[in-house]
């Protein structure tokens, strides 16, 4: 079995430049790079299931734990593994660190302004007006990462770069391992979840 790579995991809100930033590090990087998305679970629902608010919400939840649990899956195929994904519950933290224990995952906080947020939205009409600002106090409550890269003040290059020279420096990601530390100490017994 091929030895895991690093993976490089992105968090932040819809329409941050997430996805360009992953497929400009994919052409930057030497190797061929998988990258993992949480929209692309979530689009195999019909777009009629997801424009129903109701119904999104019943499937939404077991659709992204089948996503968080599948990681293991695909970082032990051997190749660099970059993620994009929306934290908003810390149940989904609390699955992701699970499943990917044992592996070096870079936490990477992808930040840009509500107001640039919010005209990328509105721009790329592609997006539900009014998701950006619902998840911009959510997906970064953690307050943990190995890096933390604007997308405000930075091109997609750049950013690519970024996460580039992050790879290659050889420092050990700590993140995880910090956030599961906490979350040990919360649940000293082990025996407690919030899990649904």
């Amino acid at each position: 079995m091929p030895h895991p790579q690093p993976v490089l995991f992105l968090n932040g809100t819809s329409s941050a430049g997430k996805t360009t930033m992953a497929k400009e590090f994919q052409r930057q990087w030497g190797e061929p790079t998988l990258y993992a998305s949480i929209d692309s679970f979530i689009f195999m629902f019909p777009q009629h299931v997801l424009d129903d608010d109701e119904v999104r919400k019943q499937v939404l939840w077991p659709l992204i734990g089948a996503f968080n649990k599948s990681l293991p899956n695909i970082v032990e195929c051997g190749f660099p593994v970059i993620i994009d994904y929306v934290m908003e519950s810390h149940v989904w933290l609390e699955q992701c660190l699970d499943s990917l224990a044992g592996f070096d995952v870079y936490f990477v906080g992808v930040e840009c302004p509500l107001e640039e947020l919010e005209r990328r939205e509105k721009q790329r009409g592609d997006r539900q007006v009014g998701f950006a600002r619902w998840q911009y106090d959510r997906v970064h409550q953690y307050g943990d990462y190995d890096l933390v890269i604007d997308t405000g003040t930075l091109t997609p290059d750049a950013c690519a770069s970024k996460l580039c020279n992050l790879l290659k420096s050889g420092i050990k990601p700590k993140a995880f391992e910090r956030l599961r530390q906490e979350q040990t100490k919360a649940k000293p017994d082990n025996t407690t979840s919030h899990r649904k």
